[in-house]
């Protein structure tokens, strides 16, 4: 038995209320009327053969609000409780329920066949069937109403012809099922997956080709690189110096130790003197070379850069009588001192050379390249005026 509610009227269809609150009344604004519960039978085809599995659809709808709602009783149409004889129920599964507010969609798909002689060329409606539903609303107190039922009419079917006698038209219902929509639905997700992974294999690749394409044009079109700041070669130099004393510290001055010293004395002492320093960057497996220290500079990206300069104890000394020069002559005079000890030690006969002394050389030159480095670091600053003006080199020379 059908029944016809109004939303906002849930006590109409309930059993606990009194008899004259169960008059019909027109929907208020605002309100819609429809039936609480909604069923309807759809089978794959109209004609079937004696014993031939055909699949028939039961779809519900049912009302679904934070107000009331509609439970039916789905124990009655389990595969294996249903009875719509003379056809016989072989199997069937619910599917996942579909909610679009206020309706839930319930569906079963059996799997049917008619076993019996008596019905060829006839026409075998699948019986009526009744479904047992109550109202219930939800308030201050739950409130369950009695059970009401409601018929599904009879679907007929045509055994062993082409569409039942009280068929309108010759068409078939389609036998797409909510089991189609959700198996479209994982389909349509896991291509959506599928593309995204694919479009970022795609970029990736489309990115490692730029930089390749770029390296290219890097490599043909030769690019002169940026000379390290007085800063940088000042910082080397102070390294060099100190990694040497250090080192003769340990195992006395050796000819490598006291030219890694002169090399530094001579690039503190170009720097001094506002000349041009030697600047080549290298690559791996560059072959290193006397007369030069290396500095290595970048944050993300190091660079490996040697240095050498070409100053003499002779350029030194002419600087300080002259007076025309880029450093004052309590910064040039220890430097020049070292480097002369320096270079007869280095240059001249063996067994000249004074551990002591060069220590102490080292010593006092490092002090003077150190505020050489302090005022190449003020910006805008005397010493940044006189930056060393090096030599431009090319990416991945070893010279």
């Amino acid at each position: 038995m059908r029944q016809r509610f109004c939303f906002a009227l849930m006590v109409v269809l309930l059993g606990a209320v009194p008899t004259y609150a169960q008059a019909k009344r027109a929907p208020r604004p605002g309100e819609v009327e429809s039936d609480p519960i909604r069923c309807w039978w759809k089978a794959d085809r109209s004609a079937i053969r004696v014993g031939e599995r055909f699949t028939l659809v039961l779809t519900c709808g049912v009302i679904e609000t934070t107000a009331i709602k509609v439970v039916p009783a789905v124990n009655q149409l389990e595969p294996g409780a249903i009875s719509l004889t003379p056809f016989e129920a072989v199997a069937g599964n619910r599917h996942e329920d579909v909610v679009a507010p206020p309706w839930r969609y319930i569906q079963y798909e059996y799997a049917m066949r008619l076993l019996s002689e008596g019905f060829f060329g006839q026409d075998v409606s699948i019986p009526s069937l009744t479904v047992t539903y109550n109202l219930q609303s939800s308030g201050t107190v739950n409130t369950e109403g009695r059970d009401q039922t409601y018929v599904l009419p009879p679907l007929p079917m045509r055994v062993l012809s082409i569409v039942p006698r009280t068929a309108a038209d010759i068409r078939d219902a389609s036998g797409q099922t909510f089991a189609n929509v959700e198996s479209r639905r994982n389909r349509a997700t896991a291509e959506i997956v599928a593309a995204s992974i694919a479009f970022a294999f795609a970029g990736v690749l489309a990115a490692l080709a730029l930089v390749r394409l770029a390296g290219r044009f890097r490599v043909r079109g030769a690019k002169v690189v940026r000379p390290l700041p007085a800063a940088t070669v000042l910082r080397g130099a102070i390294a060099a110096l100190r990694s040497a004393r250090r080192d003769a510290a340990r195992d006395g001055w050796t000819p490598a130790l006291m030219s890694r010293a002169v090399a530094a004395l001579r690039i503190a002492g170009a720097v001094a003197l506002g000349r041009r320093v030697a600047q080549a960057h290298v690559t791996t497996g560059a072959v290193d070379r006397a007369g030069q220290i290396e500095v290595r500079s970048g944050l993300l990206r190091r660079k490996r850069v040697r240095l050498s300069a070409a100053t003499t104890p002779s350029a030194l000394m002419a600087a300080i009588e002259t007076g025309n020069r880029a450093a004052s002559r309590e910064t040039l005079q220890p430097i020049l001192e070292a480097l002369q000890l320096f270079s007869t030690a280095v240059y001249g006969r063996a067994g000249e050379a004074d551990a002591v002394a060069l220590s102490t050389a080292v010593d006092n030159a490092a002090a003077p390249v150190r505020r050489l480095w302090l005022r190449s670091l003020i910006p805008f600053g005397a010493a940044r005026g006189t930056a060393v003006p090096s030599m431009p080199t090319r990416a991945g020379s070893a010279a």
